[in-house]
């Protein structure tokens, strides 16, 4: 069977049933970190096809999917970074906050001059729908973190502008998206229309909070004299 057929496949079957077809383990409790043969297939040659289906499932926005193959080549191989990284942000797509968090301080530590990491850790905790997880402190606290490494990586600033406003400091969010879009410009080349609407948008929403934020110290200001 080819590629292509086992990526269309992906789209219609669960993944347990892909996996049972290809001879995959549902699941397994003594995962090895070293790639070693195993029945008709090399591990190696698992994770690649486990690769396939899980970006396949990321490109149809199945999260959920996409998390579990990719969970699925970390018990074959626990050191396989790709998919550490990958996973780490996907559990943020997929709403399992607690394993992104515990997973991306546990990379964070073990590849401290990796921006990225940070900046999605920062993420996390400014985009988070579950209130034990979404902290404007950290947030801002890790964006800087992110930014000493990175300090003209324009998705940062984006990261430290919602991170400002979820703490309600709508100035400093609103100045932090405006020298985002400058540095996007700057680069130019690799934006897609789709982060282009979303950081139009954020800096439409932080600038509706500023305005809204001075417009109500104006009035307390004309209230108290």
């Amino acid at each position: 069977m080819n590629n292509v057929c086992k990526l269309f496949m992906c789209s219609l079957l669960p993944l347990s049933s892909v996996l049972a077809q290809e001879n995959l383990p549902i699941s397994t409790n003594s995962p090895t970190s070293s790639l070693k043969l195993s029945g008709d297939r090399t591990d190696n040659e698992r994770v690649e096809f486990l690769l396939e289906v899980a970006q396949a499932y990321t490109k149809e926005e199945n999260f959920e999917a996409a998390v579990d193959a990719y969970e699925r080549i970390l018990q074959i191989d626990p050191n396989h970074r790709q998919s550490l990284y990958i996973v780490a942000h996907l559990y943020i797509s997929a709403k399992q906050y607690t394993k992104a968090e515990d997973l991306l301080l546990t990379l964070t530590v073990e590849f401290p001059e990796d921006f990225k990491l940070l900046n999605n850790l920062a993420w996390l905790y400014a985009t988070a729908d579950d209130p034990a997880i979404r902290d404007g402190k950290k947030a801002v606290k890790v964006a800087h973190e992110a930014l000493t490494l990175a300090p003209n990586d324009h998705h940062v600033w984006s990261t430290l502008s919602e991170a400002y406003y979820i703490s309600g400091d709508y100035e400093k969010a609103y100045r932090a998206i405006m020298h985002m879009a400058s540095l996007a410009a700057r680069s130019g080349s690799g934006i897609t229309k789709d982060a282009v609407d979303s950081y139009n948008e954020q800096i439409r929403k932080c600038k509706r909070a500023m305005d809204t934020a001075e417009a109500m110290k104006t009035d307390v200001s004309k209230e108290e004299k």
